[in-house]
């Protein structure tokens, strides 16, 4: 169940990337991708060259679990980790001493291998080196790593035309294995620089229709002059294949001839070519990586809810025996493993921080709101806030799915009843404190408290986006009375804060007050205005209605060019005049949007927009408009 989504070994010292998917450290320190094997995002930092720019820390609880159910696995990644820094520290011959130690004890394992043939490179036998890689190649032919470091020893040795196979090779069963893409490149600009390019195409072979017409083959055993590099036949990958030495810009007619020169494909060497062209061909059905194996072709992938992704048709299950560590006794799970250290209960959607600290995504998200930092280690995450990209760590998740299936029934259960209680538009509707908001008139919103980021947040997750807007009140904490903002874009900036759209939405009367995590909460009732039914009324109603929208479109264009142009900036152009005006239940948009834009006091506007009647809301604006234009003509 715990297998590294590079090497699709065993996960020792598990490392969660920011996609979401966990890798073990090796892959990670030896740079071997630029992007996830699983959903080729970037693996390095944005604007990172190296992993060294982004410290990789151990996943704690994925770690925790790998110690817990595979104690012996951990220690021989452990093992591998000394071996590692031995290589690094260059040396050789006591890291060869301990993998052979090693060997005998666990013959079985081919990382192991790989040590040993870099032992092997370091200490220039190159022969042994390439003993170990096609033993491993022969139970794991589909490991792209082994195909580059054989390539690397022949490359050493100066084969340059068989390792640039050898690399492309590795580039068609991951194609995004990074070291062999900057080979492959290295090589390429060496064959085609301009001083060499001229003798090379001249006297090359590569193009000539005897070698075109023949197969691929990759070459794993030397001549005679070069007998420090043969294989036994039965350990050589492509039988009898010979290799011959290059160098320069690939002047090899002889070499390509002997390339070619034998008929027999190693048939049960298992892989897949390239290509059936030669390498640089100018003529052929496409270019040498045209057709590409991708992850899920060559892997199956098994779901933690039970269901099974095929594997390739005809493909072995060979590797998938190699890599099975055993099943987890049932003694040995245990959902404390699975407890979220915020919230103290099962992880529901659990991410993983970069300083490897997992927690619930809710719970991770209300901490920042407070402060920029790991909630344990205190560490900064001012990077992680300002990039907003919260994964799902995959692997957690599935683990859960498959272990501990009925506890995350319940959970689920929990949190879509919290959902729903969240989701509610009359009871416990959120209340945000404030200023004034009025129906159809955009209100923009600068959100920086942490209260109002949950609040701001649940609106969205909700998919309700809608709260409550009201002003503050010294007796009672809020206003009896606001109005319903819809939530139209939030843009979140770097340190956490948010400017949030909205516009005004249905007014409100506010029944019972309530608190919720910090932010207001209220039982609400909604407001229409009452429609007039008599004719006369209505006539009477019509006139006064067209009669205060002069007065205001007059007062409006009064106005200093300064004061108007703010004001559009703002709030946007004055509605026009609506023929039915009893069609909305809250009135003419106009009269709103003049109350939003008149200097006076909220209380005074609170009034007004309380009022149910137009006729009374048409009274009210007059008297301020009358009031105003005396101040205009003075």
């Amino acid at each position: 169940p715990l297998r590294c989504c590079g090497c699709r070994r065993f996960l020792g010292e598990p490392v969660t990337v920011p996609c979401g998917h966990t890798y073990c450290r090796r892959c990670l320190r030896r740079e071997l991708r630029a992007r996830c094997r699983r959903c080729r995002d970037w693996l390095l930092p944005a604007g990172g060259t190296s992993t060294a720019a982004a410290p990789l820390r151990t996943s704690v609880v994925l770690n925790r679990l790998a110690e817990k159910w595979f104690p012996g696995e951990c220690e021989r990644a452990r093992a591998g980790t000394r071996l590692e820094e031995l290589l690094a520290q260059g040396r050789f011959r006591e890291a060869l001493g301990a993998v052979n130690q090693a060997l005998r004890a666990d013959s079985s394992d081919l990382m192991l291998r790989i040590y040993r043939a870099e032992s092997y490179v370091g200490l220039q036998e190159y022969k042994t080196a390439i003993e170990d890689l096609n033993f491993i190649i022969s139970k794991m032919p589909n490991w792209p790593e082994v195909y580059f470091r054989k390539g690397k020893v022949l490359q050493d040795s100066g084969f340059v035309g068989d390792a640039l196979q050898l690399f492309l090779q590795c580039l068609a069963l991951d194609e995004d294995f990074l070291p062999a893409k900057l080979e492959v490149e290295k090589i390429l600009c060496d064959v085609l620089s301009p001083e060499k390019l001229g003798e090379s195409l001249k006297e090359s072979a590569w193009n000539s229709p005897h070698i075109r017409n023949k197969p691929f083959m990759l070459g794993s055993e030397v001549t005679a002059s070069y007998c420090n590099l043969q294989l036994c036949p039965q350990q050589s990958l492509g039988g009898s294949d010979v290799l011959e030495p290059v160098s320069g810009g690939l002047n090899r007619a002889q070499s390509a001839h002997a390339l070619n020169s034998t008929k027999d494909l190693a048939k049960e060497d298992g892989l897949k070519r390239v290509s059936s062209e030669p390498l640089l061909s100018g003529q052929g059905k496409g270019a040498l990586l045209k057709r590409k194996l991708s992850f899920s072709e060559q892997d199956t992938v098994i779901c933690e809810d039970g269901r099974n992704k095929h594997k390739k048709q005809g493909e072995s299950t060979k590797r998938d025996i190699t890599l099975a560590f055993g099943t987890i006794p049932g003694d040995l799970i245990d959902a404390s493993d699975f407890e979220c250290s915020l919230c103290m209960r099962l992880f529901f959607e659990p991410v993983t921080t970069p300083c490897g600290h997992t927690f619930c995504k809710g719970c991770l998200e209300r901490c920042l709101d407070h402060a920029p930092q790991c909630p344990l280690c205190k560490e900064s995450l001012k990077e992680y806030l300002a990039s907003r990209k919260y994964s799902i760590t995959e692997l957690l998740e599935e683990l859960i799915m498959k272990y501990l299936s009925d506890e995350l029934f319940e959970r689920k259960r929990i949190h879509a009843e919290e959902t729903a209680e969240h989701s509610n538009l009359t009871k416990n509707v959120p209340m945000f404190v404030c200023t004034m908001a009025y129906p159809t008139v955009p209100c923009p919103l600068h959100v920086f408290e942490p209260r109002y980021r949950l609040m701001i947040r649940r609106s969205m997750e909700t998919g309700t986006k809608q709260f409550g807007m009201c002003i503050s009140d010294s007796q009672n904490g809020f206003a009896d009375y606001g109005c319903m903002l819809q939530i139209r874009n939030v843009h979140f900036l770097p340190d956490g804060r948010s400017v949030v759209d909205t516009i005004g939405g249905k007014r409100f009367r506010v029944l019972r007050r309530g608190m919720k995590d910090g932010y207001c909460t209220a039982d609400i009732e909604y407001l229409e205005d009452v429609k007039v039914a008599d004719e006369e009324e209505l006539k009477k109603l019509r006139e006064l209605h067209n009669f205060v929208y002069s007065q205001a479109c007059s007062w409006f264009q009064n106005l200093r060019n300064k004061f108007r142009t703010q004001i559009l900036q703002h709030f946007g152009p004055m509605p026009d005049r609506e023929e039915n005006i009893q069609a909305m239940p809250n009135g003419p948009a106009w009269c709103w949007w003049l109350l939003a834009v008149l200097p006076v006091d909220p209380r005074y506007q609170l009034s007004v927009l309380s009022m149910m009647s137009l006729k009374d809301r048409l009274i009210k604006i007059q008297h301020i408009l009358t009031y105003f234009s005396r101040d205009q003509s003075k």
